[in-house]
């Protein structure tokens, strides 16, 4: 099975990697914007939330999705995170991957394919 990594992945992508013999990553398509691959989506109490991950524009139109740099000229990370805290603080089991999570938001990853293999470990 052929993927993009993308960031915190839909619940449909981790079925098809179940139901999979072999699962592959594409990393050196280009990249596409409004995609999984830099955004998702969280429901809370407003409803369905969007988590956008801010990119930095490359040298050209087309940039391979392993070159795609993450841009951190606003604080996204604190956001995101205050974001899936409210969200789920009151979900059972949530005390056993908020530390996981907020490792997640405390380095900064230059480029965002590292970023998303992360939240898949």
């Amino acid at each position: 099975m052929l993927l993009h990594p993308t960031y915190f992945s839909t619940i449909v992508q981790y079925a098809v990697m179940l139901q999979s013999n072999k699962v592959v990553f594409e990393v050196c398509d280009n990249f596409q914007k409004q995609t999984y691959r830099n955004r998702c989506y969280i429901y809370g109490a407003n409803g369905k939330q969007l988590l956008n991950i801010p990119i930095q524009k490359g040298n050209s139109k087309k940039q391979l999705t392993k070159d795609v740099k993450i841009d951190y000229s606003y604080n996204w990370q604190g956001e995101h995170l205050k974001t899936l805290f409210s969200a789920y603080n009151s979900s059972p089991f949530f005390e056993y991957y908020i530390d996981d999570l907020q490792t997640l938001f405390v380095k900064k990853e230059t480029f965002l394919i590292d970023l998303n293999f992360k939240t898949f470990e």
